[in-house]
């Protein structure tokens, strides 16, 4: 098996170097414990900058599966089987792929949410849109975004699936940073809080179809402020 690597041709470089490594390192060609081509090297199969490859090296060093011995090189982890932790692969997520996941996910978690909610569900979501109130009325960026993840964890948590709030939280620890870059971009203000409210009228009064599409609407209404900014 060929261990040289392909020339890449993208805007995100450093994404689809990091991309190529992993696959060398699960395919076994980087085996753990040996040592990975040069930095040069990698510059030159790669047909990237020294930066790009840098930036690659330190986020797989900071995701565990390299590490860089000083003066010697860069090794494969031993144990590495070339797996992203989840944490490291959402943090390069697109806006794209974000819109996609938070469909799939918090479509379903509404429904669920609906069926098993408890009354300490509902106060906890409730007291997450109080939050949200103060903090629009405040212009307050970060506590806006932070009320809204607790608001959408609060619903993940009654859906009664334990799993599935787990993976919902691992998904907000890159959706924090988004949001925050986001509504700083449009402001507190342009946000509507009937979409939340209704989906808490919904999942108190047990509506799975209600609650669904009150999730949509937060997704479409998020997408549309995406596709603004990218106008």
């Amino acid at each position: 098996m060929p261990s040289r690597l392909s020339p890449v041709r993208s805007r995100k470089l450093c994404d689809l170097v990091i991309q190529q490594i992993q696959e060398k390192i699960s395919l076994g060609v980087f085996a753990p414990g040996t040592k990975i081509p040069t930095e040069p090297t990698l510059m030159t199969q790669l047909g990237v900058g020294r930066s790009t490859v840098r930036e690659a090296i330190r986020v797989l060093v900071s995701a565990g599966l390299l590490e860089v011995r000083q003066g010697d090189g860069t090794y494969v982890l031993r144990g590495s089987s070339g797996k992203e932790p989840l944490e490291y692969r959402l943090r390069r997520a697109t806006a794209r792929e974000i819109r996609e996941v938070r469909r799939i996910i918090e479509v379903e978690t509404a429904r669920l949410a609906a069926a098993n909610r408890t009354e300490t569900d509902l106060d906890t979501m409730r007291d997450c849109l109080v939050r949200k109130k103060a903090a629009v009325a405040a212009s307050d960026t970060h506590g806006y975004v932070a009320a809204d993840i607790a608001f959408h964890s609060a619903v993940a948590a009654a859906s009664g699936n334990s799993l599935l709030a787990d993976l919902y939280r691992s998904f907000c620890m890159v959706f924090q940073d988004f949001l925050d870059h986001l509504i700083a971009d449009v402001g507190v203000n342009r946000y509507q809080d009937h979409i939340h409210n209704g989906l808490l009228d919904a999942i108190t009064n047990q509506d799975a179809d209600a609650a669904a599409r009150f999730a949509m609407d937060g997704i479409d209404h998020f997408t549309s402020d995406i596709t603004a900014l990218e106008k």
